[in-house]
């Protein structure tokens, strides 16, 4: 056993292993030359591993040239990442290294195809450690009263907020992606203290806990989208408490990171992920890329996230040592997370198909006037149409083919505008952006 297996089997069976009010405590004194080292460990490791058990990993390691045994740093992979598209196009088995036990799926950005995901049972527990050290770190504790309102169609956080609050102890009930104002009338009753959901479906809610009234709240815990400032001092004041985010991917198996009170960039999960920000720009920000470092099941080597940030490695006061990455300013690819759900063109493609009185232009834009997302359809009228029938033609096509985001709209997460204009009025060069996101303050300018 060499030096660094040592310390980063230490890792697991003195600290993240016991109670996690305990490993709260060890883990806020970790210097970070030791997480460095835990990392450099289980890097060379996974790079080991993957090559021996997956087909995927163990043929392009071939074709490039690249000895696994001599990899010791991300630089020596060179130009290898995996990349989304390869989820997609390879058949899963040969990402897998070992027998699945828990599948999920993540939603299409450029593509109608989900990617799918596996994981062991033993990874999620482990998972769900950290995240119930992190919600401890938060002042989460066993007396608290925990409701969740994630989907939990195919998707990852609902089944791990259940684990993680199993592990620290309190009252946890999942309330699902009900409608806000069910929920606020049954949730009441409960004087949950602690929220975890999306930040547009927790604005609807504070919509209505504004008019009607509100009860005493320690924390709400978001995740699944970005939003403004404007958004979460909104809903700070309506519950007179802090809105901490979160991120993650179901592709990292949830939190990648969280933020403090501080809420000043996500502190980053570096006992089970190395970092890289591919490409930086002068300010730093560039794509963030992760390898999974304990994963058994489905390893991802250099993963790219698609999602623009950078570094922020000065110390934060709240004392843990793990660095922080600053807000998502942007995506690489084509997907925009907003109020209606996950949206990528393929699904405006279907949407307008079969549409009469269009043109083949058209463009989405994703708006926010107030504290409210709006989607915005762009559209060229032909043959003198009734603008009033286009929208409710288009409408009625979203409602049939896409329920889960129709849904949203009946639950006001989002709404729905539409602009119209003469054929030949969008398309300004060779190439008409079919999605553009023009919420202000969500590019973060730290």
């Amino acid at each position: 056993m060499t030096i660094l297996t040592a310390v980063s089997e230490f890792v697991e069976e003195r600290i993240v292993n016991r109670r996690p009010s305990v490993a709260l405590q060890i883990g806020t004194h970790l210097p970070m030359w030791f997480i460095d080292q835990v990392k450099s460990s289980r890097f060379q490791s996974v790079i080991r591993y993957a090559a021996e058990k997956s087909p995927f990993y163990r043929r392009k390691f071939q074709e490039l040239g690249i000895d696994p045994r001599r990899v010791k740093t991300p630089s020596d992979l060179r130009d290898f990442f995996t990349a989304s598209e390869d989820l997609r196009s390879n058949p899963i088995e040969e990402f897998l290294c070992g027998a699945p036990q828990i599948a999920f799926e993540t939603t299409g950005t450029t593509s109608a195809r989900n990617k799918r995901v596996f994981f062991g049972m033993q990874e999620m527990e482990s998972m769900a450690r950290y995240g119930a050290i992190a919600l401890m770190h938060l002042g989460l504790t066993a007396s608290d009263r925990v409701v969740s309102a994630f989907d939990h169609s195919f998707w990852v956080s609902g089944p791990l907020a259940r684990e993680i609050t199993r592990l620290v102890g309190c009252l946890h009930v999942e309330a699902g992606k009900i409608d806000p104002g069910e929920f606020y009338a049954r949730a009441a009753d409960y004087q949950f203290n602690v929220i975890l959901a999306e930040p547009s479906w927790l604005l609807r809610v504070s919509e209505i806990a504004k008019s009607r009234g509100t009860w005493p709240m320690k924390l709400l815990l978001v995740g699944g989208e970005n939003m403004t400032e404007q958004t979460r001092r909104y809903i700070e004041d309506v519950w007179q408490v802090d809105m901490i985010m979160e991120y993650g991917q179901t592709e990292s198996f949830g939190a990648i990171g969280v933020e403090c009170h501080q809420k000043d960039g996500y502190h980053l999960n570096e006992l089970n992920f190395l970092f890289e920000i591919d490409q930086p720009d002068g300010d730093g920000y560039g794509e963030l890329v992760y390898t999974t470092l304990t994963r058994k099941v489905m390893p991802l080597i250099r993963y790219r996230a698609a999602d623009m940030t950078r570094l922020i490695d000065a110390p934060c006061p709240c004392g843990l040592p793990m660095r922080r990455i600053a807000k998502i300013r942007s995506r690489k690819d084509e997907m925009i997370v907003c109020g209606m759900g996950n949206i990528s063109p393929w699904i405006f493609e279907t949407t307008l198909r079969g549409v009469n009185g269009i043109s083949p232009d058209w463009q989405i834009r994703v708006t926010r006037p107030d504290h409210k997302d709006h989607v915005e359809f762009q559209l060229e009228l032909t043959n003198g149409e009734d603008p009033s029938l286009v929208s409710d033609s288009i409408r009625q096509s979203l409602r049939s083919q896409f329920s889960d985001f129709w849904k949203n709209y009946e639950m006001g997460l989002y709404e729905l505008d539409f602009k119209f204009g003469a054929p030949g009025t969008l398309r300004q060069g060779r190439k008409l952006l079919r999605l553009v996101d023009l919420r202000h303050g969500l590019v973060d300018s730290r």
